[in-house]
């Protein structure tokens, strides 16, 4: 009966999901064509948006193969929880850290796709990516829910913001933390040999 339970709240929270999950499809999409966009227009400034991924490419010089994945899997949870925690204030910052990283996503991938060539960006964004990018817009869809709850409730309308909180985090450590460990031990050990046998780089 309690796994019953479980399961009929796991599909009820999915179906009330979806349309954010929509909604942070489409602003996604939209910043990464923006970023693919803006780098053709002032690739020198485009490139400053960058900046964020070559600190983090520093930190990992000289790291273990296990100390890689580890530090990309504490960067990727961490940002992904907080975008669900912090939804509260409105879905402000959820939205924001979606169309950042979209708009990151397209600066990289036309400078990437100018440097090494399309074949490359595939290679390098396709094994992990699969994984990677749903949770982030399921993270940033799941914020967004919390902000528009938190509008509900600043509204006076019928609304159980601290309730909508402790659902987006269940839901975030039973199935988004583990698959954005897959994604990180992905991206560390097997995108690499892709990009070796496809690129040859």
């Amino acid at each position: 009966m309690h796994n019953e339970n479980t399961k009929e709240a796991f599909r009820t929270y999915i179906d009330e999901l979806i349309p954010f999950v929509w909604i942070s499809l489409l602003f996604f999409v939209l910043s990464t064509i923006a970023g693919y966009a803006y780098y053709t227009i002032e690739p020198s400034y485009a490139l400053n948006s960058l900046s964020g991924l070559e600190e983090l490419a520093e930190m990992l010089q000289g790291l273990s193969a296990f100390e890689i994945m580890l530090l990309i899997f504490v960067n990727n949870s961490v940002k992904m929880f907080f975008s669900i925690l912090l939804g509260f204030a409105l879905g402000i910052i959820p939205f924001g850290f979606l169309v950042l990283n979209g708009f990151i996503l397209g600066v990289f991938a036309h400078y990437q796709a100018v440097e090494s060539g399309t074949l490359f960006i595939i290679a390098g964004l396709t094994p992990h990516g699969i994984i990677e990018i749903p949770m982030l817009l399921i993270s940033s869809a799941i914020g967004l829910k919390i902000g528009y709850v938190a509008l509900n409730t600043i509204r006076s309308q019928p609304a159980d913001l601290k309730g909508e909180i402790i659902r987006g985090i269940k839901f975030y450590l039973h199935w988004l933390f583990p698959l954005i460990l897959l994604a990180a031990i992905i991206e560390t050990f097997i995108t690499p040999v892709i990009i070796y046998l496809v690129a040859g780089i």
